[in-house]
């Protein structure tokens, strides 16, 4: 859906080891920065192909520092074990914003976020000023360039239907009206929205947008049913990523797909998203019980 994806990691450093490397670096695993934090969140846009990575460094001085002087970077790695994918994408400042085209992903991307040097440097460590172990205390230190100074763990969205929905203002619909449609390139939902719907959609507090949501996701999962039952060959559903992600996604819940003879769209529909009833007396007082 059209909305905004948050997430956000932290990745401390608490160990009982010290990795081996040529100089610190800032990750789970690692006591190169006893009390170094790397933050990481993600926030996606509204297109679905683009995506804004927030990072944040606390108790690292050095990586700070190196930042502070232009001789390191912000980097996220997107791949996708599905269909081969992977790009790093780098920039000066945080946030900083990744686009990619979906259609060349199978899956939800995989997001590894990271600070990289991006000039070759020589430093002697001070362990009180840099924040690092005393055992990197006085050594002389050559960063090479693309040497990760912090690494994140790796971050996978959801796969859901939600994924896969494309709201639209349609002036053609009737106020309150949908419509369904499929678009390959990449494999998405074209929902189109008649009068205001789309813009009351988008209050996560409007009462009847739950139920609207319910009604949208039964309709994609009928024209599934109806148009992409055949999972064999070339032209079959199971060669689009997307869908098999999200079959992935509803077998990991218990349900049936489209391509089951059992299988009902409104009822998977109301399980991923039940319809909420109000409470008999709140019904009654807004006069639903004439």
């Amino acid at each position: 859906m059209n909305s905004s994806t948050r997430i956000e990691v932290a990745y401390p450093t608490a160990t009982n080891a010290i990795r081996s490397h040529d100089h610190p670096i800032l990750e789970t695993g690692n006591l190169s920065f006893p009390k170094g934090k790397y933050f990481v969140e993600i926030n996606a846009k509204e297109d679905n192909c683009s995506y804004v990575i927030h990072h944040r460094i606390e108790q690292a001085p050095l990586i700070e520092l190196l930042i502070e002087y232009g001789l390191a970077e912000f980097a996220t790695v997107v791949s996708s074990p599905l269909s081969a994918y992977r790009s790093t994408h780098s920039s000066r400042q945080s946030p900083q914003t990744v686009i990619f085209n979906p259609s060349d992903l199978g899956e939800p991307p995989y997001f590894t976020p990271a600070i990289l040097c991006s000039e070759a440097n020589e430093l002697v460590l001070d362990a009180k000023e840099h924040g690092v172990h005393q055992i990197w205390d006085g050594h002389k230190i050559r960063f090479e360039r693309g040497s990760r100074l912090a690494l994140g763990g790796v971050i996978q969205l959801e796969s859901s239907m939600l994924h896969l929905l494309s709201l639209n203002s349609d002036p053609c619909l009737s106020d309150g009206q949908i419509r369904v449609e499929v678009k390959s390139e990449p494999f998405h939902f074209y929902v189109k929205l008649g009068g205001q719907l789309l813009s009351r959609l988008r209050y996560s507090n409007n009462r009847a947008r739950p139920h609207i949501m319910t009604h949208i996701v039964s309709a994609c999962l009928s024209t599934l049913q109806n148009g992409y039952r055949d999972d064999d060959g070339e032209e079959g559903w199971k060669s689009i990523g997307a869908l098999r992600s999200l079959a992935e996604h509803l077998e990991a819940k218990n349900l049936l797909h489209w391509s089951s003879e059992d299988f009902h769209p409104e009822e998977v529909a109301t399980a991923l998203y039940p319809h909420i009833l109000e409470e008999e007396s709140a019904v009654a007082e807004n006069g639903m019980d004439e």
